[in-house]
């Protein structure tokens, strides 16, 4: 099992940036191979499946996708999805408030405007982790922290694995899983791999935050800059 260690910013920086160039190292090898593969088995690439949504944000709502995808996204899909490994009794009730606050935001979708949601939905999350600091005792938790903490690694590859599954819905309304899709999500996969890492090395939800948003940064950041040298 990988120890857990208490680290300083300087340090935790180091490994951020450390896991950030083990992240792109992965996607530039991962990409190369793809094209390799794609010779000898074409269904490998499907050029149908984009980010259709996502294409539409960036070209009529920069801001909310920029809001979306470099801040909302890394905060909440870490506190969802990486707060179960090797858990401490925060990480669990920020589980539960993550998973909540975004289930409110999949059924309040379209009744207001997105900004209001947002707001609604941090108000939801900051309300509902005060609310179970009053109602779930540290010692009713402590089983719970002590089986995630055993299969620690179990849980990293079932969380990561999950956290790229979700990322279908990025190409396709309705769940569905081929050879062009799975390829697509390998390297989320990945990124949620490197980032519960982060977590079981440092213990702390931040640095894969820190992570995720570094990650999103740059792509979206590649994204408006590809959009605004073809528009002009």
């Amino acid at each position: 099992m990988i120890a857990t260690k208490t680290y300083t910013v300087k340090e935790g920086a180091k490994l951020l940036v450390k896991s950030y160039l083990l992240v792109w190292a992965f996607y530039f090898s991962f990409f190369i191979i793809l094209g390799l593969l794609s010779k000898w088995f074409p269904e490998l690439i499907n050029n149908e499946y984009k980010q259709e949504r996502l294409l539409e944000m960036l070209n009529n709502q920069p801001i909310q996708l920029l809001i979306s995808a470099v801040i909302i996204a890394p905060i909440f899909e870490e506190i969802m999805f990486r707060s179960l490994i090797k858990p401490s009794y925060e990480d669990l009730l920020l589980f539960i408030s993550g998973w909540l606050s975004f289930l409110f935001m999949g059924f309040s979708e379209g009744l207001t405007d997105w900004y209001i949601r947002l707001l609604i939905m941090f108000a939801v999350f900051i309300g509902t982790y005060y609310l179970l600091q009053f109602l779930v005792p540290k010692k009713a938790l402590v089983g719970i922290q002590n089986f995630l903490g055993k299969y620690v690694l179990v849980v990293l590859v079932i969380t990561s694995v999950i956290f790229g599954m979700a990322h279908i819905y990025n190409y396709v309304e309705s769940f569905l899983i081929n050879a062009a899709l799975f390829a697509m999500i390998v390297p989320r996969i990945v990124l949620g791999g490197i980032a519960g890492w982060l977590k079981i090395k440092t213990g702390v939800l931040i640095w894969p935050i820190l992570l995720h948003f570094l990650n999103n940064a740059f792509a979206i950041g590649i994204m408006l800059l590809f959009t605004y040298v073809i528009s002009n």
